[in-house]
């Protein structure tokens, strides 16, 4: 029988309101699903602190990732590359630094100021004579040691630590791609042989060796490094030097399943773009400029491409305009995109001065903007260099990164 209550003011009896569970009587699938509908990080982080039970839960890795798309990247900057056209950009040693505008940020503006990206910090790394930059991602850098790369490194430039490892045995000329966990420290490096274009090895922080594998034979040939786009790597294909090739083919490989695909850019060939790994638009994307214009490219029901979003700059900012006027910035290279964030380089085709652009295209809004006074040029490979976050922040952490 339930039990009852006297109302005050009358003598109706009603029924007594049982308590709520407590908080650890919830099981762990529940509460998963629960926190998976929370609006934003600070929310997951609120949660985590009301018992351990909840905060192990709300640090699974397959809940903290569902929340990376709200997070602001915190950018410190961009590592300019130079190419040369006698020398291949994988054996160039020359870079530069350029710090983003997030001056307001205490840790984002030290990161910058005391990162050793020009890798001399490091007893065993003696600056960029002997070590070039073979990619970047998730706040380590891809480096590797003299002409013929028989050394590599997975170096930290904030905390200054490395790991060294060798090549895989009796590989030459290889294309590497750095793909970092993004909810914790471990990271794959991923070697690619074009003689072998049927084999691959991946080389796993946990592990600490490599690991050679099947690839489908393909006809996609890629003369660079490859880039990180979430989970996944990707090579596009050299088209700037085979005249003969009409469409761009970039080589995927999804570094969770470790399954292969080859995707044909849905524009003509020579267009600078980026891939980057959007669950809110079902997976990978591509971003692409078009004079200078951002075009953001999802799959359909049928597997094709088609423009999701398009944004004019120069309509859009009107600023631009009369930058592209008087300083001859024609030329948009895009970088990266991350959250929602595009991250891109306004080139001057007369001038080695250049601008790093960052636009968020859910609100079509400019986040930075900052120049490059570089008095030589520096048009070689990019990598955005962005401050790697605690897997589980405090509530304040993204706020404070938000209005830097």
């Amino acid at each position: 029988m339930e039990p009852w209550e006297r109302s005050g003011s009358a003598s109706v009896k009603k029924p007594m309101t049982p308590p709520a569970p407590p908080a650890d009587a919830l099981g762990e699938d529940l509460l998963g699903e629960i926190l998976r509908r929370l609006p934003d990080m600070a929310s997951l982080a609120s949660a985590a602190l009301v018992c351990k039970g909840w905060g192990c839960v709300a640090s699974d890795p397959d809940i903290f990732r569902r929340f990376l798309s709200f997070r602001t990247p915190p950018l410190v900057g961009v590592i300019l590359t130079k190419r040369d056209r006698k020398c291949a950009a994988r054996r160039n040693p020359n870079l530069r630094f350029v710090r983003a505008s997030s001056t307001r940020n205490p840790k984002l503006a030290s990161a910058a100021a005391h990162g050793d990206f020009y890798f001399q910090g490091h007893p065993e790394i003696e600056g960029t004579d002997r070590w070039r930059l073979r990619g970047c991602d998730g706040g380590l850098l891809l480096l590797s040691c003299g002409r013929y790369a028989s050394n590599l490194a997975v170096y930290d430039p904030l905390q200054r630590t490395a790991i060294f490892f060798e090549p895989p045995a009796g590989w030459h000329m290889v294309r590497y791609a750095i793909v970092a966990d993004e909810v914790g420290p471990s990271f794959q490096v991923i070697a690619r042989c074009p003689w072998y274009s049927h084999r691959f090895a991946v080389f796993s922080s946990r592990a600490g060796k490599w690991v050679v594998a099947n690839s489908f034979r393909h006809s996609c040939i890629c003369a660079d490094d490859g880039m990180a786009a979430g989970r996944f790597a990707y090579w596009r294909s050299d088209t700037k030097k085979d005249q003969n090739e009409k469409e761009d083919q970039i080589l995927v490989l999804d570094t969770k399943t470790m399954v292969w695909s080859v995707i044909t850019a849905p524009f003509p060939a020579g267009e600078s773009y980026c891939m980057a790994d959007m669950a809110e638009h079902g997976g990978l994307c591509i971003v692409s400029s078009r004079e200078q214009s951002v075009l953001l490219w999802v799959r359909d029901i049928s597997g094709g491409w088609v423009v999701k979003k398009e944004v004019s700059l120069l309509n859009q900012f009107g600023f631009l305009k009369r930058i592209r006027r008087d300083e001859w910035m024609k030329r948009l290279c895009i970088l990266a995109m991350k959250a929602g964030y595009v991250y891109m380089e306004f080139w001057s085709i007369r001038k080695s001065e250049s601008y790093i652009l960052v636009l968020n295209l859910n609100t079509v809004k400019l986040q930075q903007i900052f120049r490059n006074n570089a008095d030589e040029r520096y048009r070689g490979a990019a990598f955005p260099f962005f401050l790697r976050l605690s897997p589980l922040p405090a509530a304040d952490d993204d706020k404070e990164l938000q209005d830097a």
